[in-house]
């Protein structure tokens, strides 16, 4: 028993170094756009530059009503035990908005996406690497465990 709490703390230190790399606090979009070198502070205190071509896209893609409520850079969560290349979106429904507009999986309006079924919307490798070619400095991936999608990381 000891053993286990033994393990379970080193695997819990260990991502949190390893996801010492992503964002203390996130901006939204708004703020983001009207800061001349917009940036967010990551959890090691270093700068993460977001680049102002990448936002100008995201704001032109998405409806003006959640520009003022997506928080950026968005967040992934590498989950192994969800299969190979499955993310998971650490964020709220307006992050999930965007991400499923962005990467063409819906195509509707907000309220519309608050009436589909909740749950874990996993992301996978090839959605990712477009993401990533559109939007690289607005994302962040990090590595969770299956009691990451209760919003926290570890």
């Amino acid at each position: 028993m000891e053993s286990d709490r033994f393990a379970s703390t080193l695997l819990r230190d260990e991502l949190r170094r390893l996801n010492s790399h992503l964002p203390k606090n996130r901006r939204t979009l708004d703020e983001l756009l009207a800061d001349q070198h917009p940036n967010v502070q990551s959890v090691s205190g270093h700068p993460i530059k977001l680049k102002r071509e990448e936002l100008l896209d995201l704001d032109s893609s998405i409806p003006n009503l959640v520009r003022s409520r997506i928080r950026l850079p968005i967040i992934l969560l590498r989950r192994a035990d969800l299969g190979p290349g499955a993310f998971v979106l650490l964020g709220d429904p307006y992050e999930e908005y965007v991400v499923s507009i962005v990467s063409g999986a819906f195509m509707g309006t907000l309220e519309e996406f608050g009436r589909q079924p909740s749950g874990i919307r996993i992301i996978y490798k090839p959605q990712l690497s477009a993401l990533l070619r559109r939007f690289h400095s607005l994302i962040a991936i990090g590595f969770g465990t299956s009691s990451s999608n209760t919003g926290e990381i570890l």
